[in-house]
């Protein structure tokens, strides 16, 4: 049950609509010249701004069009190929990847950081996402994010995640005083014909 403040960022559960699921995500080459001096934890919602998309960052802005939820990282360090649920910025290493879930259509579990009636979750509504201290932030044991769902901002305009229903997990209760929720991206940038990662 989620009566007690867990935050964990995005985590995938299953694809919207009906369409075939790969679980797979996108390896991204990171240049040498273009190395995150972001942290990056695994269940963040990152955007991909800069010349041909060489750096990613995390997604802090609700003008901001995510590209999708950071999933790990690889890179050579030291000789050595090494594999981390995150990415601590400015690390100087090699042949640095970046796993990134960009599938627009994917849905995710989120906690959210205040309680939602049933009548608020049978609504179509948007909301804004953020982390629990700083934009950088997370559990460098774990590598799990920190990001939850800001529900005060629930509405009908353009904002990051679309609440699709409640979670199905066991002991979810309809009175939770922080639930965890499935969502969307909803402004995904992959659903826009022309689309910045840095404006509106």
């Amino acid at each position: 049950m989620s009566t007690t403040k867990a935050f964990r960022g995005f985590i995938p559960v299953r694809k919207k609509g009906s369409n075939y699921n790969t679980e797979g995500v996108d390896v991204l080459p990171i240049t040498s010249g273009g190395l995150c001096s972001n942290n990056l934890f695994t269940g963040d919602l990152v955007v991909m701004p800069g010349a041909n998309l060489a750096t990613i960052q995390p997604f802090i802005a609700a003008t901001l069009k995510p590209s999708g939820v950071f999933a790990g990282c690889q890179y050579v360090e030291d000789g050595e190929q090494k594999f981390r649920r995150h990415w601590t910025g400015g690390t100087c290493v090699t042949d640095l990847k970046f796993h990134v879930i960009t599938d627009p259509d994917q849905v995710y579990y989120i906690q959210a950081s205040l309680s939602l009636s049933v009548g608020e979750l049978n609504v179509v509504k948007n909301y804004n996402v953020t982390v629990s201290s700083t934009a950088s932030s997370g559990d460098t044991t774990t590598g799990q994010s920190s990001y939850y769902l800001l529900a005060a901002t629930g509405a009908e305009t353009e904002l990051a995640a679309r609440v699709v229903k409640r979670a199905e997990l066991p002991n979810e209760k309809d009175s939770d005083a922080f639930p965890i929720v499935e969502v969307w991206l909803n402004t995904h940038r992959d659903r826009y014909v022309t689309a910045t990662a840095s404006s509106a």
